[in-house]
C-alpha cells in the first residue's frame, strides 16, 4: 500500500492516512487477543530461528556488497584518494633506466635522460683451467683494497690424502676471500668445463680499486690482471629544453622528482614521466575481482532466497565489459562466471598503452565503474525481497481465517510490505520503522 507523504494534500491523502490508522488499529487490537497469542507462542521458537537466519543473511549480503562497492571506488577516477590517484615515475625504457618510490611532491615534467656510462666496479678474472683436472700447483697469493687485505692459501691435497681438482682449488680461494673484511666478492665461474676464478669490488666509481700480488697463483693464473676498470656513472638530464650533465661513482640516482630515485642499468636514453603507479592499480584490481567472485559465489549459493537475490546475480554477471576490454586487462571469464587476473598482463598492456588501460579500468564505463554500478544497485534492493523466498514462507498462514489477521500483527514482512516510498515521514513509515526496531532489538 502506497500512500503518500505526510505534506500531501487531497482525498487520496486523507483515505490513505485513514486506512493506515485503521490497519494500525487493527495489528494493535490482534496483538491484545488472547487465542491468536496462544497460537503464535506455540510457533515462536522456529519463527525466531528462522528470523535470525535472515537477518544474519542479509547482513552478510550486505557485507559482500559493501566490499565490492569499496573495491570498485578505490579504480575510480572520481576518487581522489584511491590507487588511481597514485603517481609513480615511469621510465620508458627499463632496460636503460628504472625509476622506484612514490612521488610525494606533484610534478607533472617530464625528464630526458641520456647515459653514457653507468658507474661500474673493478673486475679481475683468471685465464681458466679445465675444472675437473687436478690441480699441478698449489695457490699463495694477497688480494687488498687499501684498507684490508686477506692472504690466500689453498693447497693441492685433500684432508684424507686425495689430490684437489682445480674447481676445488678455486672454490676455496673463493671461500677465503669472501669470509674477510676485504671489499670484493669471489665466485668461480664454470662454462664448457673451463673455471676460473672472478674477483669483483664491492664499491663502484673511480679510485674504488684493488690488487692481486703472490707469485703463486696456480689454477688462479692471471687474476691480477683487471678486466673492467673502476669507473663512474656520466649521464645528461633535459628539462623544459635546458640539459645538465652528471657524474657521480653510483648507479643510484635522483632526478627531479622529490621521494623517487632512479637506478642507471646501462648506456642510452630513456624519458621519465609522472604517471599511475601501475603496481598499485594492479594490487587494486585484483582486489576488486577477489571481491567480485566472493559477491558471485555468495549470490549463487542462496539463488532461493529470494527474489532479490536471483535478480541481482542475474545483473551480476551480465555487462562487466567486453571479452577484449577484459583482456587487455588481464582479465578473463571463467565457465562458471567468476573472473581470473593476470597481474603480469596488466602491467605489460598498462605500459605498452597507458592511456587505453586506465580508461578501461576507470573511465566512465570502465570495469571499476561497473562494478561500482552494480554493488550500488545491490544496496538498492528491499531487504523483504532478499528473503521472500525462504523464512517469509514460514510466516505463511494456514487454512484459518485468523492465520491472516495474526499474520499482520506479527509478520515482519507485513510490516515490511507497509513501508512507503512516496514520503519519508507518511503514518505508515513510522508504525514499520518501529516495528522493525521492535523486532530487530
Amino acid at each position: 500500500m502506497a500512500i503518500n507523504g505526510i505534506g500531501s494534500y487531497g482525498l487520496n491523502s486523507l483515505y490513505s492516512y485513514q486506512s493506515s490508522i485503521n490497519s494500525l488499529r487493527l495489528s494493535q487490537a490482534l496483538s491484545r487477543n488472547t487465542k491468536l497469542n496462544q497460537s503464535y507462542s506455540s510457533s515462536y521458537p522456529s519463527r525466531k530461528a528462522a528470523m535470525n537466519a535472515d537477518i544474519s543473511f542479509v547482513k552478510d549480503y550486505s557485507s559482500k556488497m559493501t566490499n565490492l562497492m569499496n573495491a570498485a571506488n578505490e579504480l575510480k577516477s572520481s576518487n581522489r584518494s584511491g590507487a588511481m590517484s597514485d603517481l609513480a615515475i615511469t621510465s620508458t625504457n627499463n632496460d636503460v633506466a628504472t625509476a622506484s618510490g612514490k612521488l610525494l611532491v606533484k610534478n607533472d615534467k617530464e625528464y630526458k635522460l641520456d647515459v653514457t656510462q653507468i658507474a661500474q666496479a673493478q673486475v679481475n678474472a683468471s685465464e681458466g683451467v679445465k675444472a675437473s683436472d687436478y690441480a699441478k700447483s698449489a695457490m699463495n697469493f694477497t688480494v687488498g683494497d687499501g684498507k684490508n687485505s686477506v692472504n690466500v692459501s689453498v693447497g693441492t691435497v685433500k684432508a684424507n690424502g686425495g689430490s684437489k681438482t682445480n674447481a676445488q682449488m678455486l672454490k676455496e680461494a673463493a671461500d677465503q676471500i669472501n669470509k674477510s673484511k676485504v671489499g670484493v666478492t669471489a665466485s668461480v665461474v664454470e662454462k664448457d668445463g673451463v673455471a676460473s676464478l672472478q674477483l669483483e669490488g664491492k664499491e663502484t666509481g673511480e679510485g674504488k680499486t684493488f690488487t692481486v700480488s703472490g707469485e703463486q697463483l696456480g689454477a688462479a693464473a692471471g687474476v691480477e690482471n683487471v678486466k673492467t676498470e673502476s669507473a663512474n656513472a656520466k649521464y645528461s638530464v633535459t628539462a623544459d629544453g635546458k640539459t645538465t650533465e652528471y657524474e657521480t661513482d653510483k648507479n643510484n640516482v635522483s632526478i627531479g622528482y622529490y621521494g623517487v630515485s632512479v637506478e642507471l642499468k646501462k648506456a642510452g636514453e630513456a624519458t621519465l614521466k609522472a604517471g599511475v603507479d601501475s603496481g598499485s592499480v594492479a594490487s587494486a584490481l585484483g582486489n576488486l575481482v577477489d571481491a567480485y567472485n566472493s559477491s558471485l559465489k555468495f549470490l549463487n549459493d542462496n539463488y532461493d532466497k529470494g527474489s532479490g537475490v536471483s535478480r541481482q546475480l542475474r545483473n551480476m554477471i551480465s555487462g562487466i565489459g567486453s571479452e577484449q576490454s577484459l583482456k587487455q586487462l588481464g582479465i578473463t571469464v571463467n565457465k562458471d562466471a567468476t573472473l581470473s587476473f593476470s597481474k603480469s598482463t596488466f602491467e605489460t598492456n598498462m605500459q605498452k598503452n597507458p592511456s587505453l588501460t586506465k580508461e578501461l579500468v576507470s573511465g566512465m564505463g570502465g570495469v571499476a565503474d561497473r562494478m561500482f554500478n552494480k554493488a550500488t544497485s545491490a544496496m538498492n534492493v528491499s531487504s523483504s525481497s532478499l528473503v521472500n523466498g525462504s523464512s517469509q514462507k514460514s510466516f505463511s498462514g494456514t487454512s484459518s481465517s485468523s492465520s491472516s489477521l495474526e499474520s499482520m500483527a506479527t509478520n515482519p514482512y507485513s510490516v515490511l510490505g507497509m513501508y512507503s516510498r512516496g514520503g519519508a515521514y507518511n503514518m505508515s513509515n513510522y508504525y514499520a520503522v518501529g516495528m522493525m526496531m521492535n523486532y530487530l532489538i
